[in-house]
């Protein structure tokens, strides 16, 4: 396996005592500030849990993402835009399924004045009806093209599949949903759900810890809330089978497969990293060298790690052409059965493995943005003063043993997941997955009859 090797970093930036200052406050919000002196700018992130159940929170979600940085009671929407400008940065709002984030940066010197600004828009918005529709309207013209997309497509039917009515098949809402959200909904939303307690504010950069995080609990005091954030339910066990699933106008064969891996924090989950980069998370991967390099059967296949709510998972995309699909299920299952017990990684695999997974994790942390991203992008309530410095030992002591077994758990028959293919090819895609060895999905129930 060719992961590339990784330069020398310091590492003394991860285990410096007074670089991380964490508080928690009278409002429940969790403020972590991070120095990182590299250049003048500060990276802001803040993670509020936005669990909700059914199509229209998903909707109306994704629409007070779009006007949450918008008019107050004290400015305008181009009045903040101002005040952020002048702070030499920007700020901008996204939502999942999981949680509502807002992320950007400003100048180390602009931070309370960009604090202030985003305290309010928190704390008191009031946003004219009109304001509401044209960035309404905006959404549903972008969620038509986005939705369109076959990565979209593929990785919905995957979801739907395997987590039949979980919030999580909603990443993407429909435009009608969203055409149906009114001003009251998004008012309503922000209220109940867009609060303090349990969420995480994230400041990394230039900065002195603890009167950026006194800056902090000052700007958003006035941002409170009756409960604590709600957090999206538990995430089950893929199940499900591999199904053959039509997509119209369809060109390509889309598989996207999922399987249950350890969180985050389980004392598993670096040796499951460190066998996900052997197996398809690196150009020079196993999956990689066998389909897309000696047999050609795709352009690219590629595996990776997510946390949710109590699971973790394993996912794996390939593409390939109709022509080429048995081929690639056969080659697919079989080098992941192999990887699983005849030919688990090797000591030189692990070894490159080892030393990529440390070397980007010290590169990255080097950096306010990298920095602020690895941090973000952990579960809100993980304590985070000494999480790089932590990971680094974590995956600098697994052995080599304990990646082998966690190789053990990546046999095709643990993967669950979707056959994306053109409508006419459905019933050829379904015997082609029996026949590469993959579980089947059991057959869709039949609707009720008349009784006539």
């Amino acid at each position: 396996m060719n992961i590339p090797s990784t330069a020398v970093v310091s590492t003394a930036h991860l285990t410096d005592p007074g670089s991380v200052v964490e508080h928690t406050a009278g409002s429940g919000l969790r403020i972590v500030a991070v120095r990182r002196p590299s250049v003048p700018v500060v990276e802001l992130r803040l993670a509020v849990p936005f669990g909700g159940e059914g199509s229209a929170h998903a909707a109306t979600a994704e629409v007070l993402a779009a006007v949450l940085l918008g008019s107050t009671r004290r400015r305008d929407r181009t009045a903040l835009d101002t005040v952020l400008g002048l702070a030499g940065g920007s700020l901008r709002a996204s939502v999942t399924p999981e949680r509502l984030t807002v992320q950007g940066a400003v100048a180390a010197d602009g931070l309370r004045s960009a604090l202030e600004a985003f305290g309010d828009a928190l704390a008191d918005p009031q946003r004219p009806p009109e304001e509401v529709e044209t960035y309404r309207t905006r959404l549903g013209h972008r969620l038509h093209a986005y939705r369109a997309r076959p990565a979209t497509a593929a990785r919905e039917a995957v979801l739907e599949h395997c987590f039949p009515g979980h919030p999580l098949a909603h990443e993407v809402p429909r435009p009608q949903d969203v055409a149906a959200v009114e001003d009251a909904d998004v008012a309503a939303l922000h209220a109940r759900a867009l609060v303090p307690g349990g969420s995480r504010l994230l400041l990394v950069g230039d900065l002195d810890p603890a009167a950026a995080v006194a800056a902090a609990e000052h700007a958003l005091g006035a941002w409170t809330g009756p409960h604590t954030a709600a957090v999206m339910p538990e995430l089950p066990v893929p199940a499900g089978g591999v199904a053959a699933r039509s997509r119209p106008g369809s060109r390509q064969v889309q598989i996207r497969l999922l399987a249950p891996a350890p969180v985050g924090e389980d004392p598993r989950h670096p040796a499951v990293r460190l066998a996900n980069l052997v197996l398809g998370a690196s150009f020079g991967s196993r999956l990689t060298e066998r389909l897309r390099e000696r047999e050609g059967l795709t352009y690219g296949v590629h595996t990776s790690l997510a946390d949710h709510p109590g699971r973790g998972l394993l996912t794996l995309d390939l593409d390939t052409s109709p022509a080429r699909l048995g081929a690639a299920l056969a080659a697919l299952r079989e080098e992941l059965d192999r990887f699983a017990t005849d030919s688990p990684p090797d000591e030189d695999e692990i070894a490159a493995a080892r030393s990529y997974a440390v070397g980007s994790l010290v590169v990255l942390s080097a950096a306010q943005n990298g920095t602020a991203n690895l941090l973000h992008a952990l579960p809100v309530a993980t304590r985070q003063r000494n999480w790089l410095a932590e990971q680094v030992e974590r995956i600098s002591r697994t052995k080599d043993s304990e990646v082998r077994a966690a190789a053990g758990d990546m046999a095709a028959a643990r993967f669950h997941g979707i056959v994306l293919t053109a409508p006419t090819a459905v019933d050829q895609a379904a015997r082609e997955v029996e026949a590469a060895g993959f579980l089947p999905a059991p057959p869709v129930p039949a609707g009720p009859t008349s009784g006539r």
